[in-house]
This record gives structure tokens, C-alpha cells and sequence, in this order.
């Protein structure tokens, strides 16, 4: 199958819309008085714009390609087995968390860690926030659409398209970022809503697909193995230390803005989540009436059925959707990244004497760095689920014990048991996947690696995706252990002050 032929009107939107992006990081570069301005938008957010931000950035191309991806694949799992969970956790953070790190008034993810086991714990946060934040699903998922829309290489793709991007982050810091966001958050969600019915038609209606889909993808879990749908709903732990929702947290004007964000996207993010699933399992019906090509790659189904199924004009429109749910995730995660450079690891190696320029700076070149490393590991998995199982897992295995531990906990913690806890889980991550991919076999379908062997009569499976049950509980093994050492952290009566 063809793609439609993308007119110039098509090509007119997806101009005026890099052009509009560019311009506005462009003016509010022109606004940016101080470092505090650059990174929390000035602690004054209101709860709309917050909407916007959170909905677009949480919602970026690993929900768009990876949920979709497998929905064609398995059907409504990804929805009941999957997004749910997450949007549980995104619940409980919306109450849990707002309060506590709004009114703390931190400025980054690592800065608890620092404020409540010092220095070293602090830099070791950083690392590892910053890893996390590396936009490698979103420049990864750019790649494969210029690839199957336009034709051209993934990894120029990315680069171009992704540098624009980094161009108005660059310029205009978080309040860039936030403006921008709530232009793509309508691009975003319209685009979408008007596709998918659309899709529908084109393929016969309700009656027509039901019949064409997979009789398993109805069912609640599919095919897919139990352990697998456990280890994905498992990574949705990782949103309640993710730096993103941090940052805009600590950028709200107030806690009760915060969580009403929260709770608002959170409709949101239910539609979105079953509209990306019903357009997985439309490419999927597509695929059986033979209709889409039969060897359609999973992560190129939903964009491959929708650009099927719109006429010239509204093809462009969802094009420009699919840039904006890309570059919102690109820019945020790029300036938490940026932050976790200039402020987690050079403001403290700096003495705490950087000045606002110094910190600006900082920040700038680390937006540059990770967005270069993201573009590298961007081509490093098959699969944009097997990524961003690999990411979740590395953060959620060495920081969510500490931090949940500062915020939760009111008995003795001790800098020794972060520091055990955060080298436990990261050494437990690197070995874990080196060993199931030393021992493992490729699967081509899943994109990871299974190690499959024998014990006490019983076969048995260890995925790639199943990290994270052995890697948590070697972090809190670790903070047990650490814990027994040393008493808690006493903050210097200088930075007391100085905060």
C-alpha cells in the first residue's frame, strides 16, 4: 500500500507549525530574566497551562508508537492490562506527591536526594535522573516517521526534525516548553480524535473490523504472557519519580494547582490511551483484510493505517500532531536533563557559588548533551517498548527507595543506606541484562531477548522486560542494609540558611 500522496497544503501545515514552534521560543528567549525563570517558569504556573504541559509531554511517542504498537499486537491488553495501571499511578501522585514537593519548594528530582543524604547522594541522583531523561523514545519514534511517511533515512529524520526541538528549548527554557506544549497538546488530542473514527470508516465500519480483528485481541490480557503484562504495568511505577512531573510540580503556582493539573489530564490521558489502542487494533484488522501491507511493522502500524485512511489536508494535520506529541516529550525531558548537568551535578561540585549566568549556561549545554546521548541510544533497541521498559527500570532500580523514603518515612535513614540502595539497583540492572542477553535469544516478535531454562524439573522464562522484579528488590535490600550504618543526614547550617 501507498501512502496518500501528501499535498502542499500538507506540507504548508507542517511548516507554519516548525516555523510557529521556532517562533515562540524565539520571543520568550527575548523574556528570560534569571535561571529560576528558565527552569520552573518562576514557581507561577496556573493549573490550564499546567493541563497542557502534562498532558502533551507524558503522552509522547512511546504512548502514540509503543502502546499502539502493543495493541496491534495483542489487542486490548494494552489498554486494561497496561495504561490503567499507569493511570493509577498517576492518581495516587496527584494526591500523594503534590503537596509534599510543592511546598518543599525543591528545584529538581535530585535535590531531595542531596537535601536528605547530602552531596554525594545528591550527584548520584542526578545521573541517574538524567539518564532517565534522555529523549531517546521520542527521537527514536520521530526517526520511524519520517522514515515510513516520508521516506528518508530515521536517523536524518530525527536529527532534523529533532533539532528543532532542541532549538526553542535552547532558546526559551521551560516557559518555551510549556507554551509550546499547550499548542501540541491541541494538535495532539484533535488530530487524533478525528483519525481514528475516520480509520473506521475507511475500514468498513464496526461490524467489518470486529469480524477482521484477531479473536485473542479481544480478550482481556490476549496472547500475551501474564509475567509480560505484569512487567509493563510494573514500569508505570517509575512515573512517581519521574523528573518531568517533578519539575512541573515544583513550577506550579501553588500545590492545589498541581493536583487539579494532574486530575484534569487525567481524563485526558484515559481517552487518549483507548483512542492509540483502538487505532492499534484498526491497523491490525486492516493488516487480516489485507487492506495494510502483511508485513507491516508494529511500531509503524498506527501511523501506516491513519495516513492510510486521511485525505490530503487532515494528512498533514495528524503529521504535524504526531511532531507535536514528539517535541513536547523531546523539549521537557531535554530541560530536566539540562537541569540535572548545571544544577544537580555543577552547582554543587561549584560550591553552591554559580552564578544565574553560569547555571543558564550550564543547563544549555546540557540540554545539547542529552539530547546528542538520546539520539544514541535512540537506535540501540528494535522495539520502542523494550526502551522504555530499559529507562523506567534504571531510575525506578536506584532512586524511588530514597525518595520515597525522604517523603514517607520518618524513621532513621541514612546517607549509606541511599548510597547502598542506588548502587545495588544500578549494578542489578546492568547485570541482569547483560545476563539474559548472554544467555537469551532474540525474539523478533517482542523485540527483547528470553533466557528459557530448566529448573528442578520446571521450564522456565526470564524475559528482558522482567527486570525490574529482581532490580527493586535489590534497591531495597540495599537501603535495608545501608541503613544499619551511620545515623541520618545533618544538612550544614549555611545551606540551611542560604534555603
Amino acid at each position: 500500500m501507498d501512502h496518500p500522496y501528501l499535498s502542499w497544503i500538507d506540507y504548508a501545515v507542517l511548516g507554519v507549525y516548525l516555523l510557529g514552534m521556532l517562533g515562540v521560543g524565539y520571543y520568550i528567549k527575548l523574556k528570560i530574566p534569571n535561571f529560576e525563570e528558565f527552569l520552573v517558569a518562576g514557581r507561577s504556573m496556573t493549573t490550564p497551562i499546567l493541563v497542557c504541559t502534562l498532558a502533551s509531554t507524558y503522552y509522547g511517542l512511546d504512548v502514540l508508537f509503543g502502546t499502539s504498537e502493543m495493541a496491534f499486537n495483542n489487542g486490548v491488553v494494552a489498554f486494561f492490562g497496561y495504561s490503567q495501571l499507569s493511570l493509577a499511578v498517576y492518581f495516587f501522585a496527584a494526591f500523594a506527591l503534590s503537596h509534599r514537593l510543592r511546598d518543599a519548594k525543591f528545584t529538581s528530582l535530585p535535590e531531595i536526594l542531596e537535601r536528605h543524604y547530602g552531596r554525594t547522594a545528591g550527584l548520584f541522583g542526578g545521573f541517574a535522573s538524567l539518564f532517565y531523561s534522555l529523549p531517546a523514545l521520542a527521537l527514536f519514534g520521530l526517526g520511524r516517521m519520517c522514515e515510513v511517511v516520508f521516506g528518508f533515512d530515521a536517523r536524518l529524520g530525527a536529527l532534523g526534525l529533532g533539532g528543532v526541538a532542541l532549538l526553542y528549548t535552547l532558546w526559551g527554557g521551560l516557559w518555551a516548553v510549556a507554551i509550546t506544549d499547550t499548542i501540541q497538546f491541541v494538535l495532539m488530542c484533535v488530530t487524533l480524535a478525528i483519525a481514528i473514527p475516520l480509520l473506521m470508516g475507511n475500514l468498513g465500519g464496526f461490524d467489518a473490523v470486529a469480524s477482521a480483528i484477531p479473536a485473542g485481541h479481544f480478550a482481556l490480557f490476549g496472547d500475551m504472557p501474564i509475567w509480560l503484562v505484569m512487567a509493563y504495568t510494573a514500569t508505570g511505577v517509575s512515573i512517581l519519580v519521574d523528573p518531568g512531573f517533578y519539575q512541573r510540580v515544583f513550577a506550579a503556582k501553588s500545590a492545589r494547582q498541581a493536583r487539579n493539573a494532574m486530575l484534569l489530564s487525567l481524563i485526558i490521558w484515559f481517552a487518549y490511551d483507548w483512542l492509540v489502542v483502538a487505532g492499534g487494533m484498526l491497523a491490525a484488522a486492516g493488516v487480516e483484510m489485507e487492506i495494510l501491507p502483511a508485513n507491516l511493522h508494529p511500531n509503524d502500524a498506527l501511523l501506516t493505517a491513519v495516513m492510510y485512511a486521511l485525505p490530503a489536508g487532515l494528512a498533514g494535520l495528524f503529521l504535524a500532531g504526531v511532531l507535536a506529541t514528539a517535541m513536547s516529550t523531546i523539549d521537557s525531558y531535554s530541560l530536566v536533563a539540562g537541569a540535572n548537568l548545571s544544577y544537580d551535578l555543577y552547582r554543587p561540585l561549584a560550591g553552591n557559588r554559580a552564578s544565574d549566568r553560569e547555571l543558564v549556561r550550564m543547563t544549555k549545554l546540557g540540554i545539547v548533551l542529552s539530547w546528542t546521548l538520546g539520539y544514541v541510544l535512540a537506535y540501540a533497541f528494535d522495539k520502542l517498548m523494550a526502551l522504555w521498559v530499559f529507562q523506567a527500570t534504571a531510575l525506578t532500580s536506584t532512586v524511588l527507595v530514597p525518595i520515597f523514603a525522604c517523603l514517607f518515612w520518618k524513621g532513621k535513614k541514612t546517607p549509606a543506606a541511599c548510597l547502598l540502595s542506588y548502587a545495588l539497583g544500578l549494578t542489578s540492572v546492568i547485570a541482569f541484562y547483560w545476563i539474559v542477553k548472554q544467555f537469551g535469544v532474540s525474539n523478533e516478535i517482542y523485540g527483547t531477548y528470553i533466557w528459557s531454562f530448566s529448573l528442578w524439573g520446571f521450564d522456565c522464562e526470564i524475559w528482558q522486560e522482567y527486570s525490574l522484579f529482581f532490580t527493586l528488590p535489590v534497591s531495597i535490600l540495599g537501603f535495608a542494609i545501608g541503613n544499619c550504618f551511620g545515623e541520618n543526614y545533618v544538612p550544614p547550617a549555611r545551606e540551611e540558611s542560604r534555603r
